[in-house]
């Protein structure tokens, strides 16, 4: 039976879609569809889990994912959540000892803000209802608390900001298992600067052809959301859900797939989404200050000078 030997296990909104789509191309490599299966992030699991991210899977289950891959290839995932659950390190590790884990980190301001925003365009039990990121940071001891939390909200770690960008803790857990030479730790700014170089230096640390070249393309492009109504409104449409349920087969039937497909995407570029926004720049030196001493930890686990290379030094 094919089991995954290498995870690129976070973290999120710093290139593991892009990576995971070029090691795709990699004719020595078979990666699992979904993305992101989240098996081994037994922590986050919930039944019920209706947009079905988290639910409960058996190893059966799970293994039946890699069961295309052809003899000889190397399988692998990308579950981003594996780096802050407090579980994972050790579940891979119970599972597959031998594992290389793949790590993409982000300068904490800029991934909390992109962070941000991709939970406002999550469904609702894994995702954000404030608009505001300073307003939603403010909020995290409240909702540590059991307080302010979105209706229908399934998984409220999920917003616990300031948890996700604890990266020595998270990468910690993985180095008390894992031999150094099994772990990669790659940084968000390297890999957005030269797609190539980092590829070819994740397929040298998996051991397969380096010199293999895939098509680089963007993929998950971030945007900022300007209406949470009418990201839901046109979801509803676009899905069939709930009222919009009988409209599906009239859509359906007026408008082939693909002229749907680009009237939905011309909608959300016109009236859900707006080109990315930078962060206040008071607030950003105000979280930089604060989150210096985790950028330290980091540095020192490490060994590379973090507090140059992010812009910590004028905190």
């Amino acid at each position: 039976m094919n089991r995954p030997s290498f995870f690129i296990a976070g973290n999120s909104k710093s290139g593991t879609t892009a990576l995971y789509h070029f090691l795709q191309q990699h004719p020595a490599l078979f990666l699992s569809d979904p993305k992101e299966p989240n098996y081994f992030a037994k922590d986050f699991c919930r039944d019920p889990d209706p947009d079905g991210y988290f639910h409960p899977r058996s190893e059966a289950a799970y293994l039946a994912l890699f069961e295309a891959a052809a003899p000889g290839q190397l399988c692998g995932e990308a579950s981003a959540c594996y780096l802050y659950s407090s579980v994972a390190a050790a579940a891979i590790h119970h599972f597959a000892p031998a594992s290389k884990l793949i790590f993409i980190l982000r300068e904490p301001v800029s991934f909390l803000h992109s962070y941000h925003q991709q939970l406002l365009k999550n469904p609702i039990s894994e995702g954000e209802a404030v608009m505001d990121f300073e307003e939603a940071l403010a909020l995290e001891p409240a909702r540590k608390a059991g307080r302010a939390l979105p209706a229908g909200c399934l998984i409220p770690e999920m917003l616990f900001y300031r948890d996700r960008i604890r990266y020595a803790e998270q990468l910690a857990r993985y180095f008390e298992r894992f031999p150094e030479e099994q772990v990669l730790v790659l940084f968000y700014e390297d890999f957005r600067a030269d797609n190539a170089a980092t590829y070819r230096r994740v397929l040298a640390f998996l051991g397969v052809d380096a010199e293999f070249e895939p098509l680089f393309a963007q993929h998950n492009k971030g945007a900022d959301l300007r209406s949470k109504r009418m990201q839901h409104w046109l979801r509803q449409v676009t899905f069939g859900e709930s009222w919009a349920a009988p409209l599906k087969p009239i859509i359906k039937a007026v408008l082939p797939q693909t002229l749907r497909k680009r009237a939905v995407q011309e909608l959300e570029k016109k009236v859900v989404y707006r080109p990315r926004q930078a962060v206040d720049v008071a607030l950003a030196a105000q979280l930089r200050q604060e989150f210096r001493p985790e950028v330290e930890r980091l540095s020192q686990l490490l060994g590379v000078d973090l507090i140059t290379r992010w812009g910590y030094e004028r905190a």
